[in-house]
């Protein structure tokens, strides 16, 4: 029998207009950054930013939120440069480098399934000992799979937004693929 392999792998054009978004809302930031004064920009502006401190904390908030989507920018720009496959599934398992949790052999996944929230499909994996998973991961995306646990989702959760890939079709090779192989 013929090795099955599925490889999903980000559309660049889609990590570029990713990238492009995040550096206008960055400079759109650093613009609020630098202009944000106290009273005298209308009536809504002079509600919100009345006082000194008001523009302070806008701009520390502007300043963060800046920070934060160069930092998103520099991400993506990264997975762009080094384009590596998102998800590998194969006769021996599935690695899944979208959240960083690596390999996984099929025999430790118990289900697999989708859900849909917000007309987004995601393909839920369901691990048969997911602490052992969970204690590869860094602290930020630790605690992001461990609030999706305590939100009923499970620690793998996989969106092929951006691919090109019909969610519907990988989750029925997907399964047919572990089924076989478990």
């Amino acid at each position: 029998m013929k090795s099955e392999k599925i490889v999903v792998m980000q559309k660049k054009s889609t990590l570029l207009l990713y990238i492009i978004s995040l550096i206008f809302a960055c400079f759109c930031m650093i613009w609020l950054v630098f202009n944000l004064e106290s009273g005298g920009g209308g009536a809504r502006t002079e509600r919100l930013f009345s006082t000194p401190l008001g523009v302070a904390f806008g701009k520390v908030l502007f300043t963060v939120c800046a920070v934060a989507c160069v930092y998103a920018a520099v991400v993506l720009l990264k997975r762009l440069i080094n384009a590596k496959p998102l998800i590998i599934a194969d006769e021996s398992g599935f690695t899944d480098n979208s959240s960083a949790m690596g390999f996984v052999p099929s025999s430790d996944v118990k289900r697999i399934y989708m859900i849909t929230m917000k007309h987004n499909k995601l393909i839920q994996i369901e691990l048969a000992y997911p602490d052992e998973y969970l204690d590869r991961l860094g602290g930020l995306t630790r605690k992001a799979a461990e609030l999706n646990m305590k939100l009923g989702y499970q620690p793998i959760s996989l969106s092929l937004n951006g691919t090109g890939k019909d969610p519907d079709k990988f989750l029925a090779d997907m399964i047919l693929l572990w089924e076989r192989n478990k």
